[in-house]
């Protein structure tokens, strides 16, 4: 096999597992389901199967195992049928669309405590006397 198609086995792989626990796992699923449909041999149940199994993966991790399984499963495939190339490209094309990010701040002081708080930017705060108190009741 050539070098190109083992690092397009293991970018599927690797997407394949990222979309796990994700909202791209239906996507990656039905894409990789499409590549094992299309695969020559008799693993297409086995290979249907594992993609089945209930996933132990969260948000954002990826399980250098199970990376590595679906990639030599990718690198077979691929050997066999270099033409599914392009149906692996898809796969290893997926990402999850960029979501802005959400800041959330809670502040709050009791009694004669103080809050300084900045989102997004910076704060400069220099030690002194208090300026409220110089003011007042004099």
């Amino acid at each position: 096999m050539n070098e190109e198609l083992a690092e397009l086995a293991a970018s599927g792989a690797t997407a394949l597992v990222a979309a796990m626990g994700t909202d791209l796992w239906a996507e990656a699923k039905r894409l990789m389901g499409g590549v094992i449909a299309r695969a020559h041999g008799g693993r297409r149940r086995e290979l249907s199967a594992a993609l089945e199994l209930p996933s132990t993966a969260t948000r954002g991790a990826v399980d250098g195992e199970v990376v590595g399984y679906w990639t030599d499963v990718l690198v077979q495939l691929l050997d066999r049928d270099p033409g599914l190339a392009r149906d692996v490209t898809a796969l290893a094309s997926l990402r999850l669309p960029q979501q802005p990010d959400v800041a959330v701040q809670v502040n709050s002081a009791t009694g004669s405590g103080e809050v300084f708080a900045v989102q997004h930017g910076s704060q400069h705060f220099a030690g002194g006397p208090r300026s409220r108190d110089s003011g007042e009741g004099r």
